[in-house]
């Protein structure tokens, strides 16, 4: 049992990194929902430095917690491509504004897909509130399948859906954070 505790201790020591990826996306989210015509060519390169180090905080904490975790992997694997991508997407601006559309229903639906990983296993370790992050997945999974079911809805619209998609992501990252955090106080309080 007290393995079992040192390895959830030190999978949770990083969780500020998911509440500051979490704030970057709410941010994003209001960026592309204040200007939604305008900021096109700016939401292509704000969203490939946020895809960047939103990556780049992923692998971080993937690697921080390869020993210790559960299922670390798949945070590594959508870290690695997060920051893989969006490092693409910075040097090449023009394809990220030819096929962000389409790039974001698939990258909304890894990310959705990520997130019910991550309710499954907040609840395997009894961690409240995982239903929260179990909805917001399957909620951006079926924003993924609008965008890319009909990507000629229109720039309006699809800036739209991301922006939504952003403050979901975002919220939901935050909400993550917080019952790592409260798993944290949890096994410290055990402890002592």
């Amino acid at each position: 049992m007290s393995a079992l505790l040192n390895t959830i201790r030190e999978n949770v020591k990083y969780w500020g990194l998911y509440l500051i990826n979490g704030i970057i996306f709410l941010l994003a989210g209001f960026v592309v929902f204040s200007n939604p015509f305008s900021s096109y060519i700016l939401l292509s390169v704000f969203f490939s430095v946020t895809l960047f180090v939103t990556g780049l905080f992923e692998t971080i904490f993937a690697i921080s917690n390869r020993k210790t975790s559960y299922g670390w992997g798949w945070a590594l694997a959508s870290g690695i491509i997060d920051l893989v991508v969006g490092f693409i997407l910075i040097i090449h601006p023009a394809i990220s504004m030819a096929v962000i559309p389409l790039f974001l229903g698939f990258w909304f639906l890894f990310r959705g897909i990520s997130l019910i990983g991550y309710s499954i296993q907040l609840n395997t370790q009894g961690v409240s509130g995982w239903g929260w992050l179990l909805a917001g997945g399957i909620g951006l999974i079926i924003i993924a399948v609008v965008i890319l079911d009909n990507p000629a809805l229109g720039v309006a619209t699809i800036l739209g859906l991301m922006a939504a998609a952003f403050w979901g992501t975002g919220i939901l990252s935050i909400l993550f954070a917080f019952r790592l955090k409260q798993l944290k106080n949890k096994l410290k309080a055990e402890n002592t």
